[in-house]
């Protein structure tokens, strides 16, 4: 059926997305047809790895999108804005001992560790803090799966914590402010049992 040009902008959106839908499977169960319907067009899609640490995560929002921009890969970090051309500093800010990379900020920095071994010792798991960080991602990912205590906190703690690192990096880079891992770790942990209470 061909869709009329008088119509008003929501009819023919009505009309593209019925034309949408009958290229769909047909419904087989007549009691979820909308549940099939959704299923139908989002597609067969893998779950993420780390779908756990965003789902029912109670750190504040800008920490939760700061954390899904991370696990994307996505952070504005001195590599890729030199891979596109702009001229930076490439030395990290935060130690000034190696190139700032995505892998570098989060786990390879002195700074970053130093952070993340207080906060660790803080949740009293002080022998995770010798895991790598590329293995340590893998061990947040799964000790944050379900609904305990433990591990809501833990994804609590993960999101803010490279909130409070990417803000300390910007902090340093824009405003030429510096505070020390204690500091950062202090407030992070602050922020976390504020909002675990509340």
């Amino acid at each position: 059926m061909n869709i009329p040009q008088q119509a008003s902008w929501m009819v023919r959106k009505i009309m593209e997305a019925r034309k949408t839908i009958q290229q769909l499977p047909e419904v087989k169960q007549r009691q979820s047809v909308i549940k099939q319907i959704y299923l139908g067009l989002l597609g067969n899609h893998n779950k993420v790895a780390w779908g756990a640490l965003m789902f029912h995560n109670e750190a504040r929002p800008k920490s939760v999108f700061t954390m899904w921009i991370q696990c994307h890969g996505r952070m504005l970090t001195a590599d890729r804005l030199t891979k596109w051309g702009i001229q930076v500093n490439p030395r990290c800010n935060l130690c000034n001992s190696a190139d700032e990379s995505h892998m570098h900020l989060f786990g390879e920095c002195s700074f970053s560790r130093a952070v993340w071994c207080r906060l660790l010792k803080w949740l009293q798991m002080c022998d995770a803090s010798v895991i790598p960080w590329t293995q340590m991602v893998t061990w947040v990912i799964i000790q944050s799966k379900g609904k305990s205590c433990k591990a809501r906190i833990l994804k609590m703690i993960y999101a803010e914590y490279i909130y409070g690192i990417w803000k300390e990096r910007n902090n340093r880079i824009f405003e030429e402010k510096s505070r020390n891992a204690e500091q950062i770790a202090r407030e992070v942990a602050c922020i976390c049992n504020i909002r675990a209470q509340g």
